[in-house]
């Protein structure tokens, strides 16, 4: 059932409580004045008929009193004396019922009266009473008959007098009592009319109260002081108000804390109903669901087969919704057309979920689900990636490996009685040994790299040194290749750089030692540095057999080869250009190639010169290794 609000402005006068008050008030003044009035009016017709019998008793004994003095006979202009004084009629009976005196009628014109009631009854009783219509008047008539003993002329003395009289009178009573009762009303009224003001007053101030409650202000605050009712009433409604805003400023901030914390999970959450229709959602499940960043009203009142194309999914809800324990599965963008197939339509990187299904219950009973998504597309890259290392870890391992146990099983069989045979499988074994260290130790170098927080110390170090420093280290696959490095220094050798000198001078040999094994032998590489205040770049080119274009996103690969027969029998760990790239990236800068079958490539690599991304110690101790801050200390 409804209920009506009613407004200020509401001007159903008959539903206003001050004109129901009213209007009640006054039909109940109107219904007491019409029963006392009714009452009244009944009561004094009573009293007045009593009253009068009373004195028509009075008189009748009077008059019996008044004969009484001359029994022979009676006085008849005292008696129309009397009924000229009293207006009242009298009649004297004889026993036999013959009127004998009547002081209104010509008593010829008169029936016998035996048997009137009133005559009756004083005969029998010695007086009697009636109230009744006489045949003589036309008229009501009150009468009283008094029996009188020892007069030979009369035996009952009557009187009576008309109903008109008290009539007359009954009119003048009902007239100043309806006056008086009309002035009581209207007074009533007035009073009643500034009481029920003075009460609704109140009442109207805390429904004006009231609805701005409804209306959310609940910083309204009522201040009826009276009456004492209505006071205790308003300031309830003033703590109430002030418990409840204490309450939703609690609620708010709750939900504020719970929205912050949904939207700033890097899961998905979704929120739906029995029927599988989305109620709510995070900021994470947009994106990983319809690929934008947009509210998450977006997903709410959307069904969950619109966003996630699964039968997997829409089984493993309705077991959720059955059984009431949580399932998990995996999801993949595409599967296979005639298998299950799982349409994503969150952003392209996402290729893989994996969903959390959870009931929600209410009451014992499952009321909805709240669905909890992870993107595991970059973990099972990694796992691929893992399996992937492995696989290649194995491999290159077991070739050396594989060697250095054939060569030793071919030794111990008797060939180190052969002392060139012995040398030759000696240098072999030694040179699969050689490569296995370097293998180790790449692979330790590029897996300090890629630590998370990996920050390696950096000095301020001359550019000079560092290509002295790589020279060296290239010097003897040159020679062996008889290839010529050429350098140049656009700026003066003298400038400075912070890095880490020794992972640089790894960076640049192992991409000069690549262009000299891939470059025919006799041929020439080029290294060029260019460096600024603020960027320091470092070119390597060779007129080599070039890099196809489908190989150069993967030539940063850990293991991967361009040339895998050239690489092996080069001595190559197939981890160089991996390590590169990692030394380039904890200093903060890039690497890029530009390669041309059958032309030649060049490796570029942009650092920053201050060093990048600093811890203040590392700040602080450069500055030792900074010749122009040195001279300002001293």
């Amino acid at each position: 059932m409804g209920h009506r609000l009613y407004l200020p402005g509401n001007h159903v006068k008959d539903q206003k409580i001050r004109t129901r008050l009213m209007v009640l008030t006054i039909v109940v003044l109107l219904l007491t004045a019409l029963g006392s009035m009714a009452i009244a009016n009944r009561a004094f017709n009573t009293t007045m008929r009593e009253s009068t019998f009373r004195d028509l008793k009075a008189d009748a004994s009077y008059i019996a009193g008044l004969l009484a003095q001359k029994p022979d006979e009676f006085d008849t202009a005292a008696l129309l004396a009397f009924c000229a004084a009293t207006e009242a009629r009298v009649t004297l009976v004889a026993q036999d019922g013959t009127v004998v005196f009547d002081s209104g009628y010509d008593i010829t014109t008169l029936d016998n009266h035996a048997f009137r009631p009133e005559i009756v009854q004083a005969i029998e009783t010695g007086e009697g009473s009636a109230e009744r219509r006489s045949s003589t008047q036309s008229a009501p008539v009150l009468y009283h008959a008094l029996k009188v003993e020892g007069n030979p002329s009369y035996a009952i003395i009557r009187l009576s007098t008309e109903l008109a009289q008290l009539d007359a009178y009954t009119d003048t009573y009902q007239q100043l009592f309806l006056g008086g009762l009309a002035l009581l009303i209207l007074l009533t009224v007035l009073v009643t009319i500034l009481s029920i003001r003075k009460i609704t007053h109140p009442l109207e101030q805390i429904h004006s109260v009231v609805v701005e409650y409804s209306q959310g202000n609940l910083g309204a605050r009522s201040a009826v002081e009276s009456p004492q009712e209505l006071a205790e009433l308003s300031r309830t409604m003033n703590t109430m108000a002030m418990q409840l805003q204490s309450q939703i400023a609690d609620i708010e901030a709750r939900r504020q804390q719970y929205s912050t914390i949904l939207n700033s999970m890097t899961e998905g959450i979704l929120y739906l109903d029995s029927q599988l229709l989305i109620l709510d959602a995070n900021h994470a499940a947009v994106l990983l669901l319809k690929g934008e960043d947009q509210s998450p009203d977006v997903l709410k009142q959307v069904r969950l087969a619109q966003l996630i194309s699964s039968n997997d999914l829409l089984t493993a809800c309705a077991r959720t919704l059955a059984d009431a324990r949580m399932h998990t599965l995996e999801l993949a963008r595409f599967g296979h057309l005639f298998g299950e197939t799982a349409t994503l339509m969150g952003r392209r990187k996402t290729s893989s979920l994996r969903l959390a299904i959870n009931p929600v219950l209410k009451e014992g009973q499952t009321a909805g689900l709240v669905i909890t998504i992870n993107d595991i597309t970059e973990l099972k890259r990694l796992e691929n990636i893992r399996k992937e290392f492995v696989a290649n870890v194995s491999h290159e391992l077991k070739t050396p490996i594989t060697a250095i146990a054939g060569f030793s099983s071919t030794l111990l069989e008797g060939a180190m009685h052969d002392p060139e045979a012995n040398q030759r499988f000696l240098n072999i074994i030694n040179r699969q040994v050689v490569l296995m260290q370097r293998i180790v130790e790449d692979l330790l170098l590029l897996s300090s790299l890629e630590q998370q927080n990996a920050n390696p110390v950096k000095t301020w170090t001359m550019v000079s040194q560092v290509v002295d420093e790589t020279l060296d280290a290239c010097r003897y696959k040159a020679d062996e290749r008889e290839t010529k490095i050429e350098v140049e220094v656009r700026n003066p050798q003298d400038l400075e750089m912070l890095v880490n000198g020794m992972l640089i001078v790894q960076a640049l040999s192992n991409l000069i030692i690549n262009a000299i094994t891939y470059s025919e032998p006799r041929s020439a590489v080029r290294l060029m540095i260019e460096i600024d205040d603020g960027q320091v770049w470092m070119h390597v080119s060779d007129t080599g057999c070039g890099i196809p274009n489908d190989a150069l996103e993967r030539i940063f690969e850990r293991f991967y080869r361009v040339d895998k027969a050239r690489s092996r029998r080069q001595g190559g760990t197939g981890l160089g250009l991996s390590i590169v790239k990692h030394i380039v990236q904890v200093h903060g800068g890039t690497i890029s190639v530009v390669s041309e079958e059958g032309v030649g490539s060049t490796f570029t690599i942009t650092l920053p010169r201050d060093g990048g991304e600093l811890s203040e110690m590392q700040k602080k101790s450069s500055r030792l290794f900074d010749r122009k801050g040195l001279k300002a200390n001293l």
